[in-house]
């Protein structure tokens, strides 16, 4: 399902660009190029980047000017504290400066909207899009759960309730979200929802002003 992931990331990034919204990410190496190539495309001028991009020192560091300089003509770079030691391949390093870098990405997100995700069922690694769920819970951010095309983001789809994500949507369009693999569908409720509801409006224009 890897290519209905990367469509539907191009797809909703271009529209949240085209039509004034930001995005926050924490560095996929796979969904970085594409969001990055979204606002290029679809930003248009603006007086502040339209990207976020949060990444553990423990993979910054390792960056050449020439990677950062190409990702920061439209984002803005901001880099978490490693925890621990280790390199990249001690589980305990790796996951304590990743779970430093999500709580610094869901602290300047408003909404979130999770899909795919690696299991990481036998490895030892924290699997990020629990976490980033569950810290997004803690904070009372609305989140959107698209569990169809497979990864952590269809486990979690069999075990939350639909109003436990407390994004607005019906019961109907989040069952949507959790179980189609349909691109344009997951894409159209999502854009639809965050244009049209009033209160998300007023959540987001309030907490984008108190940004970092």
């Amino acid at each position: 399902m890897d290519r209905g992931i990367l469509e539907f990331v191009a797809l909703l990034s271009g529209l949240v660009f085209k039509y004034g919204g930001r995005i926050v990410h924490g560095c996929h190496p796979t969904f970085t190029p594409i969001i990055l190539r979204q606002a290029r495309l679809h930003a248009g001028d603006r007086k502040r980047k339209p990207v976020i991009l949060v990444m553990s020192e423990l993979w910054a560091k390792n960056l050449n000017e020439n990677e950062e300089k190409s990702m920061t003509d439209v984002a803005e770079f901001v880099v978490t504290k490693q925890i621990g030691s280790g390199a990249v391949d001690d589980i305990d390093t790796r996951n304590r400066s990743l779970s430093t870098m999500r709580e610094v990405l869901i602290g300047y997100q408003n909404i979130m909207v999770a899909v795919g995700g690696k299991l990481h069922s036998d490895d030892g690694k924290i699997a990020g899009v629990g976490e980033e769920m569950e810290l997004a819970r803690k904070k009372g951010i609305p989140r959107f759960l698209i569990g169809g095309f497979g990864g952590f983001s269809r486990k979690l789809a069999s075990e939350l309730s639909p109003s436990s994500l407390k994004n607005e949507l019906t019961h109907e369009d989040n069952m949507t979200l959790l179980r189609t693999d349909d691109v344009a569908a997951c894409v159209h409720i999502l854009f639809k929802h965050l244009s049209q509801s009033e209160s998300l409006a007023k959540r987001v224009s309030s907490l984008d002003s108190r940004a970092p």
